[in-house]
């Protein structure tokens, strides 16, 4: 087990509609939409996704942000607009910022990323910007699933460059995917902040109180920010909404998941005896063979083509 972790009190399935107290983790999941943009996404907790921003971006400093319309309009009205999880501007340098999550794996996600940053590009282009000199822009993914192994690490970023070369062709697209579960655990050693939060982030509802590794102020206001018992009442009643629904989804996967195997071991079965069949057909007729019957008769006995049984 990690060090700063703690058994989940997780139950049985909840009944009647509501998340009962003992299956409610101290700590929120804080990946959930809705808790994500209370910590990050709301005025009042700017310096978290600043702090958060200049983890992942090493060397970059963030006077201030404003945040933007997260949703972005699509004119063609027969497609559907882009929203955005949180979206903000370095209100110096004009720089954007996407901030993501993604929970589950989506064969397509780095298209979708792609698609959003040229969305923020052109929302910049509109404002009639000559020759296309607008700010860079920024999209930072966290991943609550794996695709590298843990020996290759948890940040992968990439940008726009010559194949042979590696020159760098332009400034304004980059992009940092940030895969949570290969964060390694807090004892580690030379573990970075920014890994520390991703192993926060990732691991939250299982903590049962701060470890004392993530300390400072930005671990101090996320763990009291993502304490449910601190809760709102509505934000309590939307959380407990929103759990339930992970849940059900959590069941309906797990269904399939069995219903598919299931399927898959009947299916072995069948093949597995159509196999066995025609092998024990060919061993009677190879033993027919070696007896001296003939083979028209043999063919007849077992059914199988004339061809097959001559070339036993």
């Amino acid at each position: 087990m990690k060090k700063g972790l703690q058994d989940s009190p997780l139950a049985a399935r909840p009944q009647k509609g509501r998340v009962p107290e003992e299956t409610l983790t101290r700590y929120a999941n804080v990946l959930l939409d809705s808790v994500f943009k209370k910590i990050f996404g709301s005025e009042q907790n700017k310096d978290m996704l600043v702090a958060l921003i200049e983890q992942v971006l090493p060397g970059k400093k963030i006077s201030s942000i404003t945040y933007t319309n997260t949703v972005h309009t699509n004119d063609d009205p027969g497609k559907h607009d882009s929203v955005f999880d949180v979206e903000c501007v370095d209100a110096l340098t004009g720089e954007r910022f996407d901030v993501e999550i993604q929970k589950n794996y989506q064969p397509h996600y780095y298209d979708r990323t792609l698609y959003y940053s040229s969305l923020m590009i052109a929302r910049q282009l509109e404002k009639g910007m000559r020759f296309y000199d607008f700010p860079p822009v920024y999209v930072i993914s966290l991943q609550d699933y794996v695709i590298h192994s843990p020996s290759e690490g948890f940040r992968f970023s990439y940008a726009i460059r010559n194949e042979r070369t590696k020159e760098l062709l332009t400034d304004k697209l980059n992009f940092v995917f940030l895969e949570l579960p290969n964060a390694r655990g807090l004892d580690s050693p030379g573990v970075s902040t920014l890994e520390k939060t991703c192993y926060a982030l990732h691991n939250m509802t299982a903590f049962r109180n701060r470890p004392p590794e993530l300390e400072g102020k930005f671990f101090e206001k996320l763990f009291e920010l993502a304490e449910i018992a601190k809760f709102a009442p509505e934000e309590r009643k939307q959380y407990e909404k929103t759990m339930l629904t992970e849940r059900d989804k959590l069941d309906q996967l797990e269904w399939a998941r069995m219903q598919g195997e299931e399927k898959g071991m009947e299916k072995g079965l069948e093949q597995g005896m159509k196999e066995g069949i025609e092998k024990g057909k060919t061993e009677d007729a190879r033993n027919f063979k070696a007896l001296g019957v003939d083979i028209d008769t043999i063919a007849k006995a077992t059914g199988l083509d004339k061809a097959v049984v001559e070339a036993l």
